[in-house]
């Protein structure tokens, strides 16, 4: 009797994910809504929680943590979908998606003339102006990439140390200010660098916190070697 309610819980848990996430792609893709980004943060916290909850369900049924490791690897995957989504097509944002084809001498130059090579320069006007959309800016580049500091040091043990994750993180940024280059979506701004870095190493330097790391490896099924 326990385990037909364990599979019969596990089957509602993930159901309810994946209603969760079918309604998250209806309202992406329907032409007449906009969500804004705490609807996101909220249906894809649902959408973490129940398959979570499933998860762990069926990793108690199964007696191994395998499911939970697919689990965070799908969860990374639908995060970096959303990173690039924020990035490169969401309109609020300015990004006007890969449009690689409408490069002229014009778009060129107004790309090149927004960007900024100059360290401390965006933030410190952000810091001076203190509206909401500079706050909206500072703390939205220091959340963008804070998750990293939790997903790659826990699916990658070669991300556990601190060279290795910061080169990482360098690369996957400068990728991603690459394709908004040659889309001319956007515009490169070194101190979105710096912000994206210190979000992830924020999370990163909480995760090796010994006690932190204990209750992460917990809830995530862990097993230290």
């Amino acid at each position: 009797m326990k385990k037909v309610l364990l599979i019969i819980s596990i089957i509602i848990f993930y159901l309810l994910g994946l209603a969760v996430l079918a309604f998250y792609m209806y309202l992406e893709l329907a032409p007449r809504v906009n969500m804004d980004e705490r609807d996101r943060i909220i249906l894809l916290f649902l959408l973490a929680l129940f398959c979570y909850l499933g998860t762990i369900l069926l990793s108690k049924f199964l007696k191994n943590n395998k499911p939970m490791k697919i689990y965070l690897y799908g969860i990374f995957i639908i995060y970096i979908i959303t990173l690039i989504q924020l990035t490169l097509f969401d309109s609020d944002y300015g990004r006007s998606g890969l449009n690689i084809f409408d490069w002229s001498k014009e778009n060129l130059e107004v790309y090149l003339e927004n960007n900024n090579l100059i360290p401390f320069k965006t933030i410190t006007l952000y810091i001076l102006r203190q509206d909401r959309v500079a706050i909206i800016n500072l703390l939205g580049n220091l959340v963008a990439f804070a998750p990293m500091g939790l997903f790659l040091p826990l699916l990658f043990k070669k991300q556990t140390k601190l060279q290795n994750f910061i080169l990482t993180n360098i690369a996957i940024i400068l990728a991603i200010e690459s394709l908004q280059f040659l889309s001319l979506s956007g515009h490169f701004d070194i101190d979105d660098l710096i912000l994206n870095l210190l979000g992830a190493l924020i999370i990163y330097g909480l995760y090796k916190i010994k006690k932190i790391n204990l209750i992460i490896n917990k809830i995530f099924l862990i097993k230290k070697v």
